[in-house]
Formats: C-alpha cells, sequence, structure tokens
C-alpha cells in the first residue's frame, strides 16, 4: 500500500483547519493553495505555493513532488468540486488524506435554513452564468458556487430574462469569515443594478425560483412542419412521466428532434436532454428554438446510428422519427437502463406495424390518440380531423 505523502486540508474563509486535521501538515516544505489561505495559515514565503494562473501550472508543480510530503489548503470540503477531486484524476486515493471543512453549500444553506437535501447544488465556478438555466425549475432552490463578484449580477440577468424576475435571490459572501454578510433582493432587482457595487469575491449564489417562462407554443417556434403539436406534446411529455406541477431531473435523448419541442418542455421541467437530428434545415431550427426559449441541451447532428454513441445515457427515449427504423430501436433500447422510460409517436403506417410489433414483444401500452381542430368549409365551421397518432409507452 502506498505511504500517504499528501494532506489535504479544507479551511473556512478566516482560515481555521477542518476539525481534526492535523497541524504539523502545516510545516510540510511545500504548502499550496490560495494565497488567502496561505496567509491566513502563518505559512512563511519559502514555503508558500500559492496557486497561480493558469491553475493547471500549479497542479503540475504539485505532481512533480509526489512522494515527498506536501500540503494542499483548500476551501470548504476539497471533494465537492474542489482541488481533491481534480488531484484524483491523477493520484490514487491512498497517496492522500483529506481533511474536509464545512462546504460553500453547506454554510449557505445554515445561513438560509434551507435544508440541503432539497437544494440543488452546482457549480458555475467555470460554466458561464446562463446554465444556471439548466437547473431553473419554478419553485426549486439553487445554491451555486460562482467565480467571482461579477457573477452573481450575470447569473440574476440569465434568470430575469428567462421569466425568474420576481424570484427572492440571495448572494451569500465570505461565509465563515469575518466579513461574512447575506444581501438579499430579485433576480430582477440585481439584474437592473448595474451600477452597483460588485459583491465579494467569494460568494454563493441563491434563489428560490419563482415565475419561469410561458409554456412554448407550436407557433412561436422555428419548424418546417416536423412539429410535435402543443396537444400531442402535452400527452408525449404526460407519457414520459413528468409529475404534474412537480421537479425532475432525468435525461431524456430526443430522436427526430424535429424543432426541438419535447425537450423543450422536458428541460422546463427540470430535466436535461440531448437532441438527434440529422436534417441541417432542422438542426438550425433546434439552434434557433433552443436560443429563443433560452433553453440549455446537447444537439447531436447526422444519422442517429452513429450520434447516440458517447451521449449522455438516457432514462428517458422519445422516438419522434424513425419510428420504423427496427435497428435504431434495438440500439436506443439497448441504451436505456433498466426502469427506464421508452416512448415513441406514430404516424406511417411503417410506424404503426413497428409499434404493434414491439407492444406484442416488450409489453407497454398503446394509446391511438385523434384529434379534432375547427376550421372554416365553405362558409361554415366544422372540425377538421388531425393525423391521428399512435403512442407506445413502455418502461424497461
Amino acid at each position: 500500500m502506498t505511504q500517504p505523502w499528501l494532506t489535504v486540508i479544507g479551511c473556512l474563509p478566516s482560515g481555521a483547519l477542518a476539525p481534526g486535521a492535523p497541524r504539523d501538515a502545516l510545516q510540510a516544505e511545500a504548502v499550496f493553495g490560495p494565497e488567502r489561505l496561505l496567509v491566513a495559515a502563518g505559512i512563511d514565503d519559502a514555503r508558500r505555493r500559492p496557486w497561480p494562473r493558469p491553475f493547471a501550472d500549479g497542479v503540475a508543480a504539485l505532481l512533480d513532488r509526489r512522494g515527498r510530503a506536501t500540503t494542499v489548503l483548500a476551501s470548504g470540503d476539497p471533494l465537492l468540486h474542489g482541488i481533491a477531486a481534480t488531484l484524483l484524476r491523477d493520484l490514487a486515493p491512498d497517496e492522500m488524506t483529506i481533511h474536509p471543512a464545512p462546504s460553500a453549500f453547506s454554510l449557505a444553506a445554515a445561513a438560509l435554513r434551507w435544508p440541503l437535501d432539497g437544494v440543488t447544488q452546482i457549480s458555475l465556478h467555470t460554466a458561464p452564468p446562463r446554465d444556471i438555466l439548466s437547473s431553473a425549475v419554478p419553485g426549486r432552490r439553487i445554491l451555486a458556487l460562482t467565480r467571482d463578484g461579477t457573477a452573481p449580477k450575470a447569473i440574476a440577468t440569465a434568470l430575469a430574462g428567462a421569466g425568474y424576475g420576481e424570484s427572492p435571490v440571495a448572494i451569500l459572501e465570505a461565509l465563515g469569515g469575518p466579513e461574512e454578510a447575506v444581501v438579499r433582493t430579485t433576480a430582477a432587482d440585481l439584474a437592473a443594478d448595474a451600477a452597483g457595487p460588485d459583491a465579494h469575491p467569494l460568494n454563493v449564489f441563491a434563489v428560490e425560483c419563482r415565475g419561469g417562462p410561458s409554456p412554448v407554443r407550436v407557433d412561436d417556434l422555428e419548424h418546417d412542419g416536423c412539429v410535435t403539436r402543443d396537444e400531442i406534446r402535452l400527452l408525449t411529455i404526460a407519457a414520459l412521466g413528468i409529475p404534474h406541477g412537480g421537479t425532475h431531473s432525468g435525461h431524456l435523448w430526443d430522436i427526430g428532434a424535429g424543432s426541438g419541442a419535447v425537450a423543450i418542455d422536458w428541460c422546463r421541467a427540470g430535466g436535461t436532454a440531448t437532441l438527434f437530428e440529422r436534417h441541417p434545415g432542422r438542426i438550425a431550427a433546434i439552434r434557433a428554438n433552443l436560443a429563443a426559449t433560452r433553453t440549455v441541451a446537447a444537439v447531436r447532428e447526422g444519422d442517429a446510428h452513429a450520434a447516440i454513441a458517447g451521449a449522455t445515457p438516457p432514462t428517458h427515449v422519445f422516438m419522434g422519427g424513425a419510428v420504423a427504423d427496427d435497428a435504431l430501436f434495438a440500439a436506443l433500447w439497448d441504451a436505456l437502463p433498466a426502469g427506464g422510460v421508452f416512448v415513441t409517436n406514430a404516424v406511417t403506417l411503417a410506424g404503426e406495424a413497428a409499434t404493434i410489433a414491439r407492444h406484442a414483444t416488450f409489453g407497454g401500452t398503446i394509446t391511438r390518440i385523434a384529434l379534432s381542430h375547427s376550421a372554416p368549409i365553405g362558409g361554415l365551421m366544422a372540425l377538421k380531423p388531425a393525423m391521428p397518432v399512435l403512442q407506445w409507452r413502455a418502461v424497461k
């Protein structure tokens, strides 16, 4: 067994070490960490190794010391979006000992009196501020680690632009230190305060999502006619299993995504999605619709047989296109884990035949969806039937 040579110690912003952390580790001939923590811990200049920019250079310098006693000081829990998680990509677990302090998430939740098991925790330290929209759902509480003091306004701007302007937000600054402060406002007010001061560089952004985007409508989307109509889409989303008025965290594969409407509604309910489309014009429409609805989702172009390789594994699959392709169906079914949900919508005779055959093999339920809409016929109004849809739903 390898003898640990590296000690990673979590700290509070005040510089206080994690409970039980060995103070003699501070005597190592090289101590890495943020400058403020190295100063707070009293590390002398000769042994102080502040993280440089680019950060990767500091990691490389640390790895060059492999086998020699070395210490790293880190903020909070080093395994939660922290340096220990980064180093474990290159080091064996038994090469280091880790002493976590309370994470920024824990400190923020305590300050807000938010039970952590009901909070979505994300890091926007290296991600663009608008990535918070992939987690934003009405009623959801989010804690986000940020990059710097300018980030809260940028995050609030993204939220307000997506319809969450009324959401209460809190900026939790320098938690656990003498400069600790909690600034409360709304996303709209923070976004509008362009001339106001930036937050403390060490901050956590908290939001309790209220409002949100209005329901997407086909008439508001770019499409060439290859689109899941509003009523059919609502029934499809229901078949996929989003709880009414609730949130979820599943990952959807939308095959033959067309306009992207199904995946957009899925993501607005809290999930994530990968959209697969091979038609260039529809790919352009998908990207335009994602941008217009401020929806964050992955798009894979080209033939779905090849495009599914390496994609984020699904918990749900929706085939709105290529329903009759048995080879593609088999690959998608194999990719779906046990308990995953598979939904198809067929409108062609070939698609219906494939649907009936799969129902006989895999079970599930078949539903015929037949809608009629009012339309003028001569000088009168009548109900004009739309193309019927044969929907299949199965749980693997």
